[in-house]
């Protein structure tokens, strides 16, 4: 498995290693050696969710006001990530990154902290699978609009579906307050 950190501070994306043989594959999805090694701190699991979207579903951006920590990847079909940062008096503060996950390399996605997170189903049936570091507790979450002309994500054109909740804008998140707090 290698770690790749991303332009986000504390973020990081891990490539798997597939042992192949006649019988299929196996691959290492996550490994606290190498998690250690790339962040500097380990991860404990608390919970495990698993999200199935249908093709063009934009879910997000989800950031949590706690200490709250997800260990990412996609196990079918094939999703745009969006991690954001959202940790105000961040020197990245807004700025995103898109990654493609997909069930064929299983890329996981370390997202730390105080960045948010979005997914694009980019096939039916996408199946995304969180490790949690904390108990999800919906009262410590908030969610941004991932279309927010603000922060200018650049999803693939006209999404088919747009599952988002009830959202704010960046900048309402701002004046209220909601957002966590740079740390680092």
């Amino acid at each position: 498995m290698k770690a790749r950190a991303l332009e986000i501070p504390g973020a990081f994306a891990f490539e798997p290693n597939a042992h192949r043989d006649v019988r299929g594959e196996l691959q290492e999805v996550y490994r606290e050696d190498v998690f250690r090694a790339a962040t500097g701190q380990s991860f404990s699991l608390a919970q495990a969710n698993t999200v199935v979207s249908r093709l063009g579903a934009l879910r997000g951006i989800s950031v949590a006001t706690t200490s709250h920590a997800k260990y990412v990847t996609c196990t079918s079909g094939a999703v745009l990530d969006a991690l954001v940062d959202l940790r105000t008096g961040s020197r990245t503060f807004g700025t995103w990154r898109l990654e493609h996950l997909d069930a064929e390399r299983r890329t996981a996605l370390y997202v730390p902290p105080g960045v948010g997170h979005a997914t694009f189903a980019l096939s039916d049936r996408s199946t995304v699978t969180y490790l949690l570091n904390e108990l999800h507790r919906p009262e410590q979450f908030l969610t941004i609009d991932p279309l927010d002309a603000d922060l200018a994500i650049e999803w693939p054109p006209e999404p088919a579906s747009i599952v988002v909740g009830s959202s704010l804008s960046l900048a309402e998140a701002l004046d209220r307050k909601l957002l966590p707090a740079h740390t680092g």
